[in-house]
């Protein structure tokens, strides 16, 4: 690992962490109904491969204050994982936004209803309704941005252009 990729992941690492504790913000990032801005930072994953282990590890970080961080550290930064990963799979295309709605409304729904008694499609509903709230505002928004900048914001190599209309091999060859 470079020092520069662990510089890129730290940063994610920090500014997630630090928007989830946020005062104010912390009070809506827990729970079935949750709102977490910071997650709009997973765009990012679709577009530098720091993002995956930084996210995952800001999200550690964020959940030590969940009511349920004994199962919410290690399990929550798995799925962060998960998706962001997933989400450099697929790259800087719209259908990524989708990833972290599914996955955190599945996983965080499996661990309320395990942990804090929340009937489980109660649980996925809200926790979705509050993915895709974050991800299909501002999360839009950062992609229109990084999609239509990328070369220039110092992303890893930027994204080349055949990537960003469908050529897949293109994009894996960076």
């Amino acid at each position: 690992m470079s020092a520069r990729l662990l510089a890129r992941a730290a940063l994610y690492a920090a500014v997630y962490a630090g928007l989830t504790l946020a005062p104010g913000l912390s009070a809506i990032a827990y729970g079935p109904v949750q709102f977490r801005v910071s997650e709009v930072l997973t765009v990012f994953a679709c577009f530098d491969p720091a993002a995956i282990a930084g996210l995952t590890v800001g999200t550690a970080i964020a959940n030590v204050a969940s009511p349920i961080a004994v199962l919410d550290v290690p399990f929550g930064a798995a799925l962060t994982s998960v998706a962001t990963y997933v989400m450099w799979r697929l790259g800087p295309r719209w259908p990524s936004l989708v990833v972290p709605v599914v996955v955190n409304g599945l996983g965080v729904g499996f661990e309320l209803a395990l942990l804090a008694d929340v009937p489980f499609w109660y649980g996925v509903a809200f926790v979705s309704l509050g993915e895709a709230v974050v991800l299909f505002t501002g999360g839009a928004a950062l992609l229109a941005a990084l999609r239509r900048h990328d070369g220039r914001l110092g992303l890893p190599g930027g994204t080349p252009p055949a990537a960003l209309h469908g050529g897949d091999e293109a994009r894996r060859t960076r």
